[in-house]
């Protein structure tokens, strides 16, 4: 029993007490604490621990801190009770009084959250080392000596960490556990060797000074601690010491069956919540340049990923959802591989794909946007012969698993190259995968090469082959020639084809040829961009025993279109004047499609039209059409530009008043245009009047544009050119 003067200096005690809590309800950190100097730090350890209505456990983890062989004097224990109140305070006091703790302080916040709690709790703390400590926890009794006897101001120190369930039952080989043990056999430790146990709150003693640089996110509902360390590991270069085993200084954390680790499978925990941490995480990745760092809040942010992969295995019909909520956050690192990890069911095989620069590679990516769904995708590594730009991946990452990049030498057209990226191919395309189907597009032949022998190994898996433009004849109608240097291919092929056709052999090795021909008959669809270009291919195709057979699997399927949004990806820095009525021209130029009504139509107008015409054109190579028009009547009229990237020609679309689009010249080499212009499904996408310079009978012919004029019909060329300036510029000219 307490006499009087013991009794008057407890109620001292005890209003002191009620004078901080009062002022510390509504205590707002700023986002950095002060950090006073390590010499203002007391010797030892300040022992920080929140609790929530917390009577029900309390009492054990106190036990563990009066049981310390540290003296008494040599720590502080700050406990920050926070939310509706019930008898932990009583019991706190009750201890204290029995056990003569007087190292103990209590404070309080009415906010129940515990991350705002240890806020308070490190606000508070003043002795050189600190240590969180959960309420329903508890330590060895040599726990605050050992750790203490390691620490320094340039180091964390880390103890082992044993799993108490509700029974009481002890799991000391936990993954946690067994890391931290591996970890004490090293003479030195990083962040990948203790990459779990960094970031939880339990189980480690941290320099007080880098504590208090820190604070937690309160608005963060799970996740905080992972936040608050790797915050704090980007504030501070700390070493990391793991305490002896053989010390067996352990932390003793108490499993409950409501604990964040055993959360159901809602919405809310496994996407919104994850996101946040994740987007905490990916500030961070701004914030340090120390590439161990970054890659250790890479790794984090891949962890937190993991989540949102269970939840879309369980949730498929969500997607939509949770691309939503990744879109809101505007996430720098967006680690889609893991997010999709076990979603694709689709193949594509597409032998130029982005990052590479090349329309067909940009038309697959549009076609997997149009699919919306997760694919993996087989590609050919180009950078011998394309550009790389990675702004256009941005187009499809969300909805890729897994790029399978083969490292072959890039060929349109030898037959080796070819049958080596399918090699390889086959052998990297996962075995275990099962795949409802493959999807093949070409241009390039090897893709529809190597998809005809997956499809050979795998019956089952439905075979989509389509054709971006005829294969076999070119734009003058001439064949292509490639040999199939392989007798075996051919032969085997053939007999095949006898087996399942009854067709007579092919004596032909031409590749081209095959190359139409094993997706006509194995593929279970093929697709065409237009009406024109099926009838053309079919017809002039020299075995006709296979029309049926193409006519019965045959979709007609124009150019896809993506959302307004992805012509916002890029901001393209070129200045367009307003001044002017602006006509736009994106592409290359030969025989076969030209400028020439564009350029004579200008020609051809007077010169109050002209004077408001601004024609922009972008080119592969700039320099010869520059020279062309030097000293032309149209110099000053036209700006001549280099190609730029598909993001920003997306953009650029939409900041001209007319976009030009024209057909190819085929009218003296085949029967009909098998034609359509891909740029197209852009423009009309881009919201921009469109003029189609178009051969008669062609697909492009039968659009509804703004403007049209027939392929060297000059005269309404001419015009276009006055319709348009009449209607921007309200000037009366002739049309």
């Amino acid at each position: 029993m307490m006499n009087r003067t013991e009794i008057l200096n407890r109620l001292q005690q005890v209003r002191k007490q009620k004078k901080e809590l009062d002022t510390e309800q509504a205590i707002s950190l700023p986002t950095k604490t002060h950090q006073p100097p390590v010499s203002n730090f007391k010797d030892g350890v300040s022992v920080i621990i929140p609790t929530y209505q917390g009577e029900e456990v309390i009492e054990k983890c106190l036990n563990s801190l009066h049981r310390q062989t540290l003296a008494k004097e040599l720590f502080e224990v700050i406990i920050i009770m926070n939310g509706e109140k019930d008898s932990t305070e009583y019991l706190i006091q009750k201890f204290m009084k029995r056990n003569n703790m007087n190292n103990i302080s209590m404070t309080y916040s009415s906010i129940a959250s515990a991350s705002s709690a240890r806020n308070i709790g490190i606000n508070r703390a003043n002795r050189k080392y600190s240590l969180f400590l959960d309420d329903d926890d508890y330590l060895s009794d040599n726990y605050l000596e050992k750790m203490l006897s390691y620490a320094t101001p340039e180091n964390i120190v880390y103890s082992q960490i044993v799993n108490v369930d509700a029974q009481g039952k002890i799991d000391a080989e936990n993954p946690i556990n067994k890391q931290i043990k591996k970890a004490a056999e090293q003479n030195k430790n990083d962040f990948p060797s203790l990459s779990m146990v960094a970031t939880i709150n339990a189980c480690k003693l941290v320099p007080t000074h880098a504590v208090k640089k820190v604070k937690y996110d309160h608005t963060l509902k799970s996740g905080e601690d992972i936040v608050y360390f790797m915050d704090l590991f980007v504030e501070n270069d700390l070493d990391f010491k793991v305490a002896p085993i053989e010390d067996e200084v352990i932390y003793f954390r108490v499993l409950r069956d409501n604990s964040v680790s055993r959360q159901g499978m809602t919405f809310d925990f496994f996407i919104k919540q994850r996101l946040d941490v994740i987007a905490c995480l990916d500030r961070m990745l701004g914030k340090t340049e120390d590439k161990a760092k970054i890659t250790f809040i890479r790794q984090k942010i891949h962890a937190q990923s993991a989540f949102l992969n269970r939840y879309l295995k369980e949730n498929r019909d969500e997607r939509e959802q949770v691309m939503e909520e990744i879109k809101k956050r505007e996430l720098s690192y967006i680690p889609y591989p893991i997010i999709n990890r076990g979603l694709a069911n689709k193949l594509v095989i597409s032998y130029c794909f982005p990052p590479y620069v090349d329309t067909a590679a940009n038309v697959m990516a549009k076609r997997i946007r149009n699919m919306d769904e997760v694919v993996d995708v087989v590609y050919n590594k180009m950078d011998k012969v394309r550009k790389r730009d990675d702004n256009v991946s941005h187009l499809v990452n969300d909805l890729i698993e897994e790029r399978i990049e083969i490292p072959s030498y890039p060929s349109f057209s030898n037959w080796k190259a070819i049958d080596h990226f399918s090699d390889l191919a086959s052998k990297k395309i996962n075995a275990e995968k099962k795949y409802d189907e493959v999807y093949s597009r070409a241009m390039w032949p090897g893709s529809h090469i190597l998809a005809y022998k997956y499809k050979i190994e795998n019956p089952e898996v439905k075979w989509v082959a389509e054709f971006s433009d005829p294969l076999l004849l070119d734009i003058h109608g001439k064949v292509r020639e490639a040999k199939i240097e392989d007798e075996t291919f051919l032969k085997q092929a053939n007999k095949l084809i006898k087996k399942r056709f009854n067709l007579p052999s092919v004596k032909d090795s031409n590749l081209f040829l095959w190359c139409e021909y094993l997706p006509y008959l194995f593929a279970d669809e093929l697709v065409f961009t237009n009406e024109n270009q099926l009838k053309y291919m079919i017809d002039s195709f020299p075995i006709q025993q296979v029309k049926k057979i193409v006519m019965e699997k045959a979709v007609v399927s124009a150019h896809p279109q993506v959302d307004h949004s992805y012509y916002e990806l890029k901001e393209a820095a070129y200045q367009v004047d307003e001044d002017y009525v602006n006509f736009a021209y994106f592409g290359n130029f030969y025989s076969t499609r030209n400028l020439d009504d564009l350029f004579v139509g200008l020609e051809n107008v007077s010169q109050t039209v002209r004077d408001h015409v601004k024609l922009h054109i972008f080119t592969g190579d700039p320099t010869p059409l520059r020279e062309d028009l030097k000293g032309s009547e149209i110099e000053d009229h036209v700006e001549v530009n280099p190609y730029v990237s598909y993001t920003e020609f997306l953009n650029l679309t939409t900041k001209f008043d007319c976009l030009v689009v024209n057909d190819a010249k085929t009218k003296d080499s085949k029967p009909l245009n098998p034609y359509l212009p891909s740029k197209l499904s852009d423009y009309i996408g881009s919201g921009s009047k469109i003029w189609g310079i178009y051969e008669e009978g062609s697909i492009l012919s039968s659009y509804r544009l703004s403007y049209k004029s027939e392929l060297g019909n000059i005269e309404q060329a001419t015009g276009v050119f006055e319709k348009a300036v009449n209607e921007k510029k309200d000037l009366l000219v002739t049309v």
